[in-house]
């Protein structure tokens, strides 16, 4: 078994070489490996791909995000691993196991997880170097009715009754599109939302107020990156996104970013919105709780602009605001996310449950 491992500059002459356009199974996606190394986090010698070949065949691999996080000032580099595959004809051979520990010596056991699956979750269990750092809960809410993706997912038993439920779904939603255009959530607020494609200085000072003591701080930089080099594309699929086992491509996808400001023309909140294939999350958004309702209704907006059927938020205010009110929602229910950090790491973080987890830190933003 042979172990590479990819910087930033490594990986950009990788993607450009005739073995990542003919390999049958790709460890990333061009524009993910673009955004990776766009990373305003990332620096030259950071490891963020590790393969893992057996004559001359790729058969694993482990992709690192790079990234920094806070306890107060105080800053610590880490790695968020970010997606990891094995040749599912070699598996329970240890390759998973080489590319961890790989991944724990090239980041000196600086690392993070979360989003990860049953399986993934087994084996950093078996290698006995994780701490729980948080587990935040949040809600999914569904305005639509969208059964037709949401069962056949969940159990693959039902994929042949899909078209079926498609159908069952359009013949609610037509109805429940009539209860929709009479929807009007009850605000007095007198914020004035703008779109915004970029980050600015204003809204930068804005931003970087309440990020003062969370866990990532992103900067105006960091969210721009994410604007400017998102990991999907829209498009059918691809030759490359068939031959990579994560998502790159999707049939509708966007970020919608608003600022929103008072009668006196400030800053007084930010919403930074995802849209995937009618699913609405918010990655990032920050305000005062005053305005929880304003900020509330603003979703709503977003939601029946964008004809979306869902949406996953994990804010606290904005959570307890819906679980409290009356709201456009069929039907809602706990979502929850886990986050694992290694313990060498985790000794700097002894008070963890105060600690302040935006929705699309990690990759999050990204998927």
């Amino acid at each position: 078994m042979e172990i590479k491992t990819l910087t930033p500059a490594q990986l950009k002459a990788f993607i450009e070489t005739d073995e990542f356009k003919t390999m049958p199974v790709v460890p990333i996606s061009t524009h993910r490996a673009l955004s990776h190394i766009a990373n305003p986090r990332v620096a030259a010698d950071d490891v963020i791909m590790i393969l893992a070949y057996e004559e001359s065949r790729m058969v694993g691999y482990l992709g690192v995000l790079a990234d920094e996080i806070y306890n107060g000032a105080t800053g610590y580099k880490c790695g968020w691993l970010s997606c990891m595959w094995v040749d599912p004809a070699l598996r329970g051979k240890g390759i998973a196991k080489q590319l961890l520990a790989t991944a724990f010596a090239k980041w000196n056991n600086h690392i993070l997880v979360t989003e990860f699956t049953a399986e993934a979750k087994a084996l950093y269990d078996r290698s006995k170097n994780f701490d729980d750092l948080k587990s935040n809960t949040g809600l999914r809410c569904f305005l639509r009715f969208n059964t037709h993706q949401i069962l056949p997912n969940k159990k693959t038993s039902l994929k042949h009754i899909a078209p079926l439920l498609k159908v069952a779904d359009a013949t609610a939603n037509m109805f429940n599109s009539i209860r929709l255009s009479v929807f009007k959530p009850a605000t007095t607020s007198n914020i004035r939302w703008q779109a915004v494609t970029e980050i600015d200085p204003a809204l930068a000072n804005f931003i970087d107020t309440p990020q003062q003591n969370t866990f990532e701080k992103r900067t105006a930089a960091e969210l721009n990156w994410i604007l400017k080099y998102p990991w999907l594309k829209v498009s059918e699929p691809t030759n490359e996104s068939t031959r990579y086992h994560f998502s790159s491509v999707a049939s509708q996808f966007k970020n919608l970013c608003f600022a929103g400001y008072n009668i006196h023309n400030q800053v007084v909140a930010f919403m930074f919105f995802s849209l995937r294939n009618g699913h609405v999350k918010l990655p990032y958004a920050f305000f005062n709780s005053a305005d929880v309702a304003a900020v509330t209704a603003k979703i709503y907006e977003v939601m029946l602009a964008e004809n979306a059927d869902m949406l996953t938020v994990f804010d606290q205010h904005i959570t307890a605001h819906l679980n409290s009110r009356s709201t456009p929602f069929i039907y809602k229910r706990a979502v929850y996310r886990h986050y694992i950090i290694t313990k060498a790491l985790s000794a700097y973080f002894t008070n963890k449950a105060q600690l302040t987890i935006h929705d699309g830190d990690a990759d999050c933003a990204f998927t």
